[in-house]
């Protein structure tokens, strides 16, 4: 079943590669050593995200489908030979029912092979020709069969690397993150009480020193009296 898989890319690849580069060879392989960012010189990378396949267990045959598939490519180009390689290497899943899972090689239709497939030589295009692409020319992974539940990183081949970013939702935090955006919101009363908190000691200090100013007059004023009552005894 894999290896009828991988000849479906390998003649995909070839007559899609043929139509954008008539002239040069390029050869699509399995890898299953690949590495993220881990490159030999020359070596240009590509990580298809969130594509869309099926899997069945080869134990308890219990069958499931992932739109969170991730498939890595890395690219090579020899301008002198006109030739080019392609290493591939698709991240498997377990399934959640077995006690000790196996990695499952996931299926894929024709159809979402032929959109990693453009969007893999889209990506040979700017990579390895420096042609010059938009983001917008890559192919989008359409899902025809809704998935349900959240995915399951603990069966991802790819989660386990640090490749796949998707997350579990049931290891998410309890709150939603959107609460956290409703907080923002309360700086401002914050602000506000802070600005009022510092108005109010403004004006408590601006009492004190009339206060004190008040005494001050008070002390000149019982001091002249004395003066002048002193002047009247004894002059």
């Amino acid at each position: 079943r894999a290896g009828r898989t991988m000849e479906l890319w390998k003649q995909i690849f070839a007559r899609k590669i043929e139509q954008m580069k008539p002239g040069d060879r390029w050869t699509l392989k399995e890898d299953y050593n690949l590495q993220s960012n881990d490159l030999d010189p020359g070596w240009k990378q590509f990580l298809q995200q969130h594509a869309f396949a099926r899997f069945q267990c080869s134990q308890c045959w219990h069958a499931w489908q992932s739109a969170q598939v991730n498939i890595l490519f890395h690219m090579h180009l020899d301008r002198r030979q006109s030739r080019g390689w392609v290493r591939m290497r698709i991240f498997r899943q377990e399934c959640k029912k077995c006690l000790l899972p196996k990695l499952e090689q996931p299926e894929f239709s024709q159809e979402h092979v032929t959109r990693v497939v453009e969007n893999l030589v889209l990506k040979i295009s700017g990579k390895c020709y420096r042609d010059a692409i938009h983001p917008k020319e890559l192919s989008k992974i359409i899902v025809e069969d809704q998935t349900t539940g959240p995915h399951d990183s603990a069966h991802c081949e790819a989660c386990r690397l640090g490749i796949c970013f998707v997350k579990n939702e049931a290891q998410a935090p309890t709150k939603p993150f959107f609460r956290a955006v409703s907080l923002f919101p309360r700086v401002f009363p914050a602000q506000q009480d802070w600005s009022d908190a510092e108005g109010e000691n403004s004006s408590g200090g601006e009492s004190s020193c009339n206060w004190r100013r008040w005494c001050c007059y008070s002390c000149c004023v019982v001091i002249f009296l004395a003066l002048l009552i002193f002047v009247l005894l004894y002059f």
